[in-house]
């Protein structure tokens, strides 16, 4: 493990009471630089008893769910039940800047322990609350799981083989994709509290986190009714080989995106041109989903002449998106894993050494590492009571209190997408929802793909979800008028985002022009 860094939310405090529902938000916080305090009751946290189990050994120490989802915290033991346990949560709660919680509607409230009375005694806390079905509605007292929100929300029935019952995705994505909603959602007031002097309450549904988090795309059709205009309504199914096959190669499988013509007129060179494959109706992506089971059995007898490896690199070449499938050992071995430094070592007083996940995204100027392993059950009780501290917040609050507050979090924020497909899009289309000026950039001559996968540019379902609350600008980047032109949009924005291949976006300032 790297010794002590300073990362983005360094100087950060966070209470997390979550269990699996929460428990990756303030784990993604703890990555990050933030203190985490996971707070646990006397029993511990039920995820400490999900299989499987460093050793194969059952051992509340030994979760390896539970290790992954709680390294870089500290932990404690608190009996919230209790009078004690109450007043020694409220007192932490003066020195935190987060709280995280998962428990049933109206249950911290009964505790006395409901945001209303905690932001008395810190009124810049920013308390998020994560249930099954959030704090209203008619299923607010509703029981769910993973399972449950998972179909619930309506990815389950886009996922398994086509004909046959639907498939559970392995692990638990639906608590994960809310930790991710919920920890943007967090972020987001904290950065709004900055000019508010005012912390925020956010209340999360798994049930519509998982949805937003897991899958997005599909929700346009069921806008039909309020806009006739897009067309009429599809029913979601499962794809099979449609829009991104799988097919067999000589040592394994491949996963394939060739969705306009330029992509396809690649993967036809990538695998030599067949004559089969250069009649000019496959270059339509329509008639190629119209006839998608004669092109599959047309093209496993290409594919099958080749290697992963062989492929992938070929469609790198020629500029088609081919992806190996690859097993864990695979992921685990590959090049591009091992040089990117993601699996780090961690040392566990009880679990022992082992290959840890780090995180997905590295930083320039505040790295995002793992620093310590998941706490043993009540290790860090006497560090952290002995400890003092005062929050951020604090000052916060009493420097900007009673300043203008009501505004979007992101407001007054720039942003500038290059981004194409889902990627950069969805990541923006947040940035939009939050108050952020997005720009899309584009060109006629380079379109965004997801523009061209249908009869009307402007009236395709998938592009028009993923790019709402963004302006449109066109410019030919491959002009040397047009890139001046985005130099100068770059020194009045805030934030770049892209998501072409490596290499195709030069950032040295001095190339862009930029402040």
């Amino acid at each position: 493990m790297k010794g002590k860094q300073r990362g983005a939310l360094t100087g950060y405090r966070v209470l997390d009471l979550a269990d699996s529902r929460g428990a990756y938000c303030a784990k993604l916080m703890a990555d990050l630089g933030a203190d985490v305090i996971k707070i646990e009751g006397p029993e511990g946290d039920p995820g400490r008893r999900i299989p499987p189990f460093a050793g194969d050994a059952s051992h509340i120490e030994k979760s390896l769910y539970f290790l992954h989802r709680n390294a870089n915290k500290r932990g404690i033991t608190l009996d919230l039940q209790t009078g004690e346990g109450s007043a020694t949560l409220q007192s932490l709660v003066k020195t935190a800047d987060i709280l995280v919680e998962n428990s049933q509607p109206g249950y911290m409230v009964g505790l006395g322990l409901g945001y209303p009375v905690l932001k008395e005694i810190n009124p810049g806390l920013v308390m998020a609350s994560i249930t099954e079905f959030g704090q209203s509605g008619p299923y607010r007292d509703y029981k769910g799981s993973n399972l449950v929100d998972f179909a619930l929300s309506g990815v389950m029935i886009t996922s398994g083989f086509p004909g046959k019952t639907p498939c559970m995705m392995p692990g638990t994505p639906a608590y994960d994709a809310t930790s991710l909603v919920v920890a943007i959602s967090i972020l987001a007031a904290l950065y709004n509290r900055a000019t508010s002097g005012r912390g925020q309450y956010v209340d999360i549904s798994v049930y519509e986190a998982s949805r937003i988090g897991l899958y997005p795309w599909p929700v346009p059709n069921y806008s039909y009714n309020l806009n006739p205009g897009w067309g009429s309504p599809t029913t979601e199914t499962r794809l099979g080989a449609l829009a991104y096959p799988i097919y067999p190669c000589k040592d394994g499988f491949i996963r394939v995106v060739a969705l306009t013509p330029r992509q396809w007129d690649a993967l036809v060179r990538v695998l030599g041109s067949p004559e089969v494959l250069l009649m000019p109706e496959w270059r339509e992506f329509l008639y190629r989903l119209g006839n998608a089971d004669d092109l599959y059995a047309l093209m496993i007898e290409f594919t099958t002449k080749y290697t992963m490896l062989e492929l992938f690199e070929a469609g790198h070449r020629e500029g088609v998106p081919i992806g190996p499938i690859l097993d864990i050992k695979g992921f685990i071995d590959n090049p591009q894993t091992k040089a990117r430094e993601f699996f780090v070592e961690v040392n566990h007083a009880i679990a022992g050494k082992a290959l840890y996940a780090g995180p997905p995204y590295k930083w320039s100027m505040t790295p995002a590492v793992i620093q310590r392993p998941a706490p043993c059950l009540g290790e860090h009780n006497e560090e952290v009571m002995r400890e003092e501290r005062v929050s951020p917040s604090t000052d916060q609050v009493v420097k900007v209190s009673g300043k203008k507050a009501e505004r979007l979090p992101l407001e007054g924020i720039r942003v500038l997408s290059f981004g194409t497909g889902a990627a950069v899009p969805d990541c923006c289309k947040i940035l939009g929802e939050l108050g952020a000026d997005v720009i899309k950039i584009e060109s006629k001559e380079n379109p965004d793909f997801m523009r061209t996968i249908g009869l009307d540019i402007n009236n395709i379902a998938g592009f028009n979800e993923s790019n709402r609350n963004k302006r449109s600008f066109g410019v030919n980047l491959k002009k040397d008028g047009g890139r001046e032109i985005v130099k100068r949009l770059i020194k009045m924005s805030d934030i770049l985002a892209e998501n072409f291949r490596g290499g195709v976006v030069n950032y040295p300032p001095a190339s862009w022009g930029a402040s």
